[in-house]
């Protein structure tokens, strides 16, 4: 039997959504890409506590938060890369 794929919270398909149309955005997020796995997981961790913090959108900081997993940030890189026309470019 074949366990059906976790829903993607809707925060975090707004932040994709984000990332996608803005193309500054998009380059610190590409960028992110040449981080040590460890540093870029530090670095989420870092963004979401500050948000959490700063009392800012809970959902939203969660979706930052999951990007400190590797698997997590990777799916939403190659997703965003899938849908974007220019990211051969960008990367």
């Amino acid at each position: 039997m074949v366990k059906p794929a976790p829903e993607v919270p809707e925060a975090m398909v707004n932040l994709a959504h984000a990332l996608v149309e803005t193309e500054s955005l998009r380059s610190w997020f590409f960028a992110l890409e040449n981080l040590s796995p460890s540093f870029r997981k530090s670095a989420f961790s870092d963004m979401a506590t500050k948000m959490r913090n700063a009392g800012e959108d809970p959902e939203l900081t969660d979706a930052v938060a999951a990007l400190a997993r590797p698997k997590m940030y990777q799916s939403v890189f190659e997703a965003i890369r899938e849908r974007c026309s220019c990211c051969a470019r960008a990367i």
